[in-house]
């Protein structure tokens, strides 16, 4: 079994990166069967099935249908009942790109939910922070706590926690977990759905669409979006009395239908019969979860492999049914150097990453007594014999400063966190040492990915322990 994390995706080749991985498995003949097989551990909880599967991103649609394939589109304009042509050809901006595009003044609107791109995205001095203060850009932000992103913004709207709403989380082994509502949302605070649900009411389709293409929809005419998307016969087709007795729904509530078993039978339809089959809304409340594609009542628990894929013909053994031919794709791919290396100014590799205790940019474990007590602030992880060089020793304070921008903290040379010589290791958890100040914004220019475990810099000894 091969398992990895970031370590591999965040780089300008991490794509290349992950294509051997998958490589070796299949050369090797050790996949898609228990106890063989790739394992990719997403960086977010529900990062597959609330981005990936559902095609949150500005490329993609649901179950794994692309933006530039027009049957694709075609058959997302069927389901969501918009006219042909609504959705563009041209993917939306990457996420780096949206920063870039903001500082510009492309984007004049920009709207961030479940993210804190201020803290967490790359060089935030040069690319994101210019488009943010803009003055010709407005931005919102949904989000449960102060972060550096909401201090930054033009509007915070309060947004509910997980338990506040009833939803569904999708992980990397296509598990499908729905939950209910567990308690209310204090004060004016709530859910990123209903917050999109209820901006839909505030435009019509004269406002937003042009003529061309109300033209071939003319009963859409003078229709909220909300209307449109959500008020259509379809997706408010299940009454709140379908709710499980004893649990309350606030967006049910607030609209008059069950919204969320709406929005995901027809969600559904996207993937029936075409390897990505979900059950009935009602099984997932009844069971701790199912995996994908789950044919006849029954979920796959290995995928590929004949005797668990339901799509697998039988006598084939492995078959990747996603190609014409059947058989995976193994890719010859060269080296690549890394967009920036060090140099005689510039000596040290900086890698970013987590610490145990705190996930991603803190906003919420930096708030657990425990957990901030154990590791209340961002250190620079450094080889001890690196540290002797420089003067410093363990507790000594010490700038990073890369081409871009510095940051300060103090040096720890022992503990689980052990770099090799030349490369020194901060964590992006710590919003009072914002690290990604220095990090450097190129990207993967397949999945857009940044690079963050690589960048040139130097350590500046500021006073020693």
């Amino acid at each position: 079994m091969s398992f990895w994390t970031m370590g591999f995706n965040q780089h300008t080749r991490g794509v290349w990166a992950n294509n051997m991985i998958y490589n070796i498995h299949l050369l090797t003949g050790k996949i898609s069967e228990p106890g063989n097989s790739p394992f990719s551990l997403t960086g977010q909880p529900s990062a597959c099935g609330t981005a990936r599967e559902v095609g949150t991103f500005s490329h993609r649609l649901p179950a794994d249908m692309a933006v530039t394939n027009p049957k694709h589109r075609a058959t997302t304009e069927k389901i969501w009942k918009l006219p042909p042509g609504t959705i563009q050809e041209k993917p939306g901006f990457h996420a780096v790109e949206q920063s870039r595009m903001l500082k510009d003044g492309v984007l004049k609107v920009y709207w961030t939910q479940v993210t804190n791109n201020m803290q967490a995205g790359p060089n935030v001095m040069q690319e994101i922070l210019p488009g943010w203060r803009n003055p010709d850009a407005f931005v919102i932000v949904s989000d449960v706590y102060p972060t550096v992103s909401a201090q930054a913004a033009d509007l915070i709207l309060p947004a509910a926690m997980w338990v506040e709403k009833e939803g569904a989380y999708g992980n990397a082994e296509r598990r499908t977990h729905f939950w209910h509502q567990l308690v209310s949302a204090p004060g004016e605070a709530r859910s990123d759905l209903w917050q999109l649900v209820e901006f839909s009411k505030r435009f019509t389709t004269d406002e937003v669409w042009p003529a061309e293409l109300l033209g071939k929809a003319p009963e859409l005419k003078g229709k909220t979006l909300f209307e449109v998307l959500f008020r259509n016969g379809q997706v408010d087709r299940f009454p709140n009395s379908d709710i499980t007795q004893g649990y309350t729904n606030q967006e049910a509530e607030a609209f008059g239908f069950y919204l969320q078993k709406g929005l995901f039978e027809e969600y559904a339809e996207f993937g029936r019969g075409h390897g990505h089959d979900l059950a009935d809304f009602d099984r997932y409340h009844q069971e701790r979860g199912l995996r994908w594609p789950v044919v006849d009542g029954k979920e796959t628990r290995w995928r590929y492999r004949e005797g668990y894929d339901p799509y697998v013909e039988k006598g084939s053994g492995v078959q990747f049914y996603g190609y014409p031919d059947k058989k995976a794709i193994i890719f010859a791919l060269p080296y690549e150097v890394p967009a920036e290396v060090p140099d005689q100014d510039y000596p040290f590799w900086l890698s970013t990453g987590r610490v145990l205790e705190h996930w991603h940019t803190g906003s919420m474990t930096q708030r657990v007594d425990e957990l901030h007590r154990a590791i209340p602030d961002a250190l620079v992880y450094m080889h001890p014999e690196d540290a002797r060089k420089l003067n410093a020793r363990r507790g000594s304070v010490v700038k990073v400063i890369s081409r871009r921008g510095e940051m300060q903290a103090r040096v720890e040379t022992r503990g689980r966190n052990r770099p090799p010589m030349g490369l020194v290791f901060v964590p992006f958890f710590d919003a009072n040492k914002l690290i990604n100040k220095v990090t450097l914004d190129a990207t993967d220019p397949i999945s857009k990915q940044t690079d963050y475990k690589k960048c040139a810099v130097k350590i500046e000894v500021v006073s020693i322990a």
